[in-house]
């Protein structure tokens, strides 16, 4: 057994990512680390424009030169951390997917959902607003995206010998929704890595 090549999956230049939001102008970076920083504070229902134009130093006006209201703030913060994420994923697999790459994969994607700071704002505090994009479909459509990038590293996986799968997308779809549980209901930090083997070895015939 060999390894897969996710370079065209997770880099930059995969096709996933041309159907994403586009990743925000580095311009913003300042604009987008303060929404932020307002967003970990206050959470995502109580961050104002106010909050982040004073969090910069800067009057309203300015900011909404920048960005044109908190929904685009939001929006963007959330866009520059997933490309962010793809670019980490991307360093992860550069020389290639086997079965303990994937397991080094999905426990840094619950890492990384566990450490950031207003995802945990969310789960702490704001449950209902992740009740509210459950409900729009907003997280499905996350899900399904994920999927979507999951499925060709399967298929191929599959096709050298390295997963044991006769459907890639049902798969990957399982390994979404077994990183959104652990996310969700995470095991204890230095548990984490044997629980992702223990239950994802099997699932990918390892």
């Amino acid at each position: 057994m060999g390894v897969v090549d996710a370079a065209g999956a997770f880099g930059g230049d995969s096709p996933f990512r041309d159907r994403l939001p586009a990743r925000p102008d580095p311009d913003l970076d300042r604009v987008l680390d303060a929404a932020e920083r307002c967003l970990a504070r206050f959470g995502v229902r109580r961050t104002s424009m106010t909050d982040i134009a004073r969090e910069l130093g800067v009057a309203r006006t300015t900011l909404y030169r920048q960005v044109g209201s908190i929904q685009e703030a939001v929006s963007l913060v959330a866009s520059r951390r997933f490309h962010r994420f793809l670019d980490e994923l991307a360093a992860l697999t550069t020389g290639g997917i086997d079965v303990e790459t994937f397991v080094a994969v999905i426990a840094r994607t619950v890492r990384t959902a566990l450490d950031d700071p207003v995802g945990q704002r969310l789960l702490n505090d704001e449950p209902e607003t992740l009740g509210q994009w459950v409900a729009s479909g907003s997280l499905h459509t996350l899900a399904e995206q994920i999927t979507e990038l999951l499925t060709p590293v399967l298929a191929a996986a599959a096709a050298t010998g390295i997963v044991r799968t006769d459907d890639p997308a049902m798969t990957a779809g399982w390994v979404v929704r077994i990183v959104l549980s652990l996310g969700a209901f995470p095991p204890p930090d230095d548990e984490l890595d044997a629980t992702v083997r223990h239950v994802l070895i099997p699932l990918l015939g390892g």
